[in-house]
């Protein structure tokens, strides 16, 4: 019989030899066999919020874990700041760096190097109550053995760093459904956290593409949910930090626009060929898709003739071509800003 997935706690920090730089620079290797969960956390400058997630993770319940950060290109001393806390970890951990690549690249470093059974990204900002990981476990072993090859992993609500819950519960708990089935048919918002297989997750990586840049990451996760479903419950398993809004707000957004074009690009391209399907539950993430596919391909020196002919059905194809009124003003409008 599969014993539950919140026993066989470890401890853990040992010393590994170093690895060449484009691959592992340094690890704190666990004593034997495999974590139950690896955390990944992608990181770029921001030292000065990192130990949010280190300090979280010392305090966890359940030690059945390995912590893996992937260091973008940091210059402010993540690295010396992350060797030290390995001198003193009670967990395994391992440091890894590759130039700027963008979270999509780190995300498919991490999993290349996981060991644990499951797949889950840490944000560098942020952090987990003490018992996030032994809610996550038992809320695995809540599935029915029998039905567990239908499920990819598991999740669960954030909260602010003042306690808040961020967005809305789940209509029921537990909650299984897929991803799409939550996007365009319950539509629960704000932010949710969870864990994934990691044998799922090597499945679905994401596509080598906008090196550097932002990437959506639905593009993977709505992908899984053709397949896999979720079970979600409504207990709290990350503290997801929110700043005060900054003077330049709208500024910012309007530099967005052309920082994100393109993965944008081939996020929008993927969605119209994928999941139009729901267009009638919830028409709003298509119409959306359907306005800026051609500004982002405008702003990425891709003409509107390559960018319909990356979409697959007449269904999508037309919708994009009747949105190019909207698409027309919103480009003309960002080429007519004044630079800030």
């Amino acid at each position: 019989m599969t014993r539950p997935i919140a026993s066989s706690l470890r401890c853990a920090a040992m010393t590994e030899a170093a690895e060449p730089a484009a691959t592992i620079d340094r690890a704190a290797a666990p004593a034997a066999g495999a974590p139950l969960f690896s955390i990944f956390t992608p990181t770029y400058n921001r030292a000065h919020t990192l130990h949010r997630c280190f300090d979280s993770l010392s305090a966890q319940t359940l030690h059945d874990f390995e912590w893996i950060v992937v260091d973008d290109g940091s210059t402010d001393g993540t690295e010396a700041l992350v060797a030290g806390w390995m001198t003193t970890a009670r967990f395994p951990m391992r440091y890894l760096r590759q130039e700027r690549g963008g979270k999509h690249f780190a995300h498919n470093r991490a999993l290349e190097a996981t060991r644990g059974k499951f797949f889950t990204c840490l944000d560098s900002d942020d952090a987990l109550p003490p018992d996030s990981l032994a809610k996550l476990a038992r809320a695995w072993d809540s599935i029915p053995e029998a039905e567990r090859s239908a499920f990819c992993g598991v999740d669960g609500l954030c909260c602010d760093q003042h306690g808040r819950v961020v967005g809305d519960k789940y209509p029921r708990d537990p909650f299984d459904a897929d991803l799409r089935e939550r996007r365009y048919v319950y539509r629960p918002r704000g932010e949710k956290w969870g864990v994934v297989l990691a044998e799922i997750a090597r499945r679905f990586p994401f596509p080598d593409v906008a090196r550097g840049k932002y990437l959506p990451e639905g593009i993977v996760w709505l992908d899984m949910a053709k397949t896999y479903k979720c079970r979600a419950v409504n207990e709290i398993v990350r503290v997801y930090y929110i700043d005060d809004a900054e003077p330049g707000v709208t500024t910012a957004i309007r530099r967005r626009l052309a920082a994100h074009a393109e993965g944008n690009w081939h996020y929008y391209v993927w969605l119209l060929n994928n999941d139009l399907e729901y267009f009638f539950s919830a028409p709003m993430p298509f119409i959306k898709a359907a306005v800026m596919l051609p500004v982002v391909g405008w702003l990425t020196q891709r003409g509107l003739g390559r960018t319909l002919g990356e979409l697959r059905s007449l269904a999508a194809r037309s919708l994009v071509v009747a949105a190019l009124p909207a698409s027309s003003l919103i480009y003309l409008m960002d080429r007519l800003r004044k630079p800030t």
